[in-house]
């Protein structure tokens, strides 16, 4: 089962994206439409309108027409590098707590938890010493930074939050840049210089964020992000769910013959229409006709099915070339009734 969590923080990074591209369009289009009606020197203390809601709000066309050249896509991936960072943290902290529906081996160590009995007992009616647990441990991570994260996920899980350790350093002045910019609006303080003296940036600089520099922070955060979720996935494996469907053939029906099918999925070509129980088996007849019942995990099917000789020759010719094609492989399958 795939880890949940990534499909919420990727689709955050490509919106990020795609918010980036399009406001730089426009604000490409604002420049070089202001720049050709500055031209004329009497719209020089002219006004610009945007629509804000229901409010109609004017600026001043000469500032926004150059702001728009750099102040503002500046401030606006300054901003978007917040953004990014904060889903990033979000999404470490989520992956454990979703690691936690799947094992409890990283939260089986040796610490002492006081309690008193009447707050154990508390705990234990509401949500159970074990989830207590876990969210405990989630508040801790959330307010210790990411330094006490990677640390339980080397420690607890087994795996590094990066490809590489050496990428650490990269993911690390990212989340610094970004404590910069929420905690002093952007301006470096003595221990960022000291921490990146490759950097050239002194104490009292505003940091600036360029567009490669926002670009590679997302590539680089999605790489993080999938590493962690390929790596849980691999250590524990969530069990498939198994989804029913029933068929239109009823056993009172007596059907002339009965058989039971279990087979693996090697390709998506496996399932289709099988899954659905559209397959179409001849003589105005589909496998929904033929199907008591069916399961699916995305991994194995299972059908119990009957019919004549006629609809079941078609469904084993079909699986057949399903089998030879290296679609699924038959795991069992047997007759009830003949």
């Amino acid at each position: 089962m795939r880890l949940s969590t990534y499909r919420d923080l990727h689709k955050a990074l490509r919106r990020v994206r795609l918010l980036y591209e399009a406001t730089m369009h426009s604000y490409h289009v604002l420049y070089e439409s202001g720049r050709v009606a500055l031209r004329d020197p009497s719209a020089r203390d002219n006004e610009i309108e945007f629509r804000l809601g229901n409010e109609v709000v004017r600026r001043p066309l000469k500032i926004v027409t150059y702001h728009a050249r750099d102040v503002y896509p500046e401030l606006l991936r300054s901003t978007l590098l917040v953004r990014v960072v904060a889903a990033y943290e979000a999404y470490l902290v989520d992956a454990i707590e979703e690691t936690s529906r799947r094992s409890t081996k990283p939260f089986m160590n040796d610490s002492r938890l006081e309690f008193s009995q009447e707050q154990l007992l508390a705990v234990d009616a509401s949500e159970g010493v074990y989830r207590h647990v876990v969210q405990r441990t989630l508040r801790r991570l959330t307010s210790g930074g990411l330094k006490e994260i990677r640390k339980f996920y080397r420690r607890r899980i087994g795996i590094d939050v990066v490809p590489n350790g050496s990428d650490f350093d990269a993911v690390e002045e990212i989340h610094d840049r970004r404590h910069l910019f929420v905690h002093q609006s952007g301006h470096a303080d003595a221990q960022y210089e000291r921490k990146y003296p490759g950097l050239g940036i002194v104490e009292g600089d505003l940091i600036s964020v360029s567009e490669s520099y926002l670009v590679n922070t997302i590539e680089a955060l999605d790489r993080s992000a999938l590493h962690i979720k390929a790596s849980i996935e691999d250590l524990f494996p969530s069990p498939p769910v198994r989804r029913y469907i029933r068929g239109t053939l009823m056993l009172p029906d007596q059907p002339q013959h009965l058989q039971y099918v279990c087979f693996q999925l090697l390709s998506e070509g496996g399932s289709s229409g099988i899954s659905d129980l559209s397959l179409d088996v001849g003589s105005g007849r589909t496998l929904q006709d033929l199907v008591v019942w069916a399961s699916d995990d995305g991994g194995e099917i299972r059908l119990l099915v009957g019919g004549d000789s006629q609809d079941m020759k078609a469904l084993r010719m079909h699986l057949r070339d399903l089998q030879k094609n290296e679609h699924i492989r038959i795991a069992e399958s047997f007759k009830i009734k003949r």
